[in-house]
């Protein structure tokens, strides 16, 4: 009668029926197409709101008046409404006080988005200056006055001397007379020295011919009458 080792038994049963490994579900194709929707919802959405967060889409207000304020209440007044103001550039003027705003880059009443930067122009408390160009003595009354519009000067009436007609003499600012290389002020105006076209001199010559030629016809007649 042969015995049997229990143990034996059950290594021969583990080796002749061993355990096999589960396998794992695989992820539905559907779940995939799904959660890649999702991803591409998420994406689109985030990169708008960005958008609309930093460049305010679709917020406008609209541009105010800021001539004849202070930089800083000018400044001030635009960082309400959303927008920031730098002062880029400064120019004379008379129609504004010194050192106020007189320019802007919108002009008011304009839509304008949030966050947008104002270039601001202030009245400068210096005139702008023209250099006064080779003038005097060395051009006609027409060439010097296109010549100085061209460059921006204002003329008054132009002042007439004896001398050559239409020839320019000198050129006067405030009663005085100036030289090339004169800074003026944008808003003086100068005055051209002017010849008439009439001299003293030119007449007393005239005056004097005149006299000897009539003195030689009258000795001439002379000659001729019977004592």
């Amino acid at each position: 009668m042969s015995t049997t080792n229990p143990i034996d038994d059950i290594q021969q049963g583990s080796a002749t029926n061993p355990s096999k490994p589960k396998k794992k579900g695989k992820f539905p194709l559907w779940k995939n197409v799904i959660a890649m929707i999702i991803l591409l919802v998420l994406y689109i959405g985030g990169a708008y709101w960005l958008t609309t967060y930093y460049t305010h889409h679709g917020e406008e207000v609209t541009m105010p008046t800021l001539s004849n304020l202070t930089p800083e209440q000018a400044i001030d007044q635009l960082e309400k409404l959303g927008l920031t103001g730098e002062v880029r550039d400064s120019v004379y003027s008379r129609s504004v006080g010194l050192n106020l705003i007189c320019g802007q880059s919108v002009e008011a009443g304009a839509k304008v988005k949030q966050g947008r930067n104002i270039l601001l122009t202030v009245n400068s408390d210096e005139a702008d200056c023209l250099t006064l160009p080779d003038i005097a003595d060395n051009s006609s009354f027409r060439e010097a006055t296109a010549r100085l519009t061209a460059l921006g000067f204002t003329l008054t009436a132009p002042e007439y001397i004896e001398g050559e007609k239409d020839w320019v003499y000198a050129v006067k600012c405030n009663g005085r007379n100036i030289s090339m290389g004169t800074k003026i002020g944008i808003d003086t105006p100068v005055t051209l020295v002017v010849g008439s076209g009439y001299t003293s001199v030119e007449d007393s010559e005239i005056i004097d011919s005149t006299s000897s030629i009539l003195d030689d016809i009258i000795t001439e007649i002379n000659h001729f009458l019977p004592l």
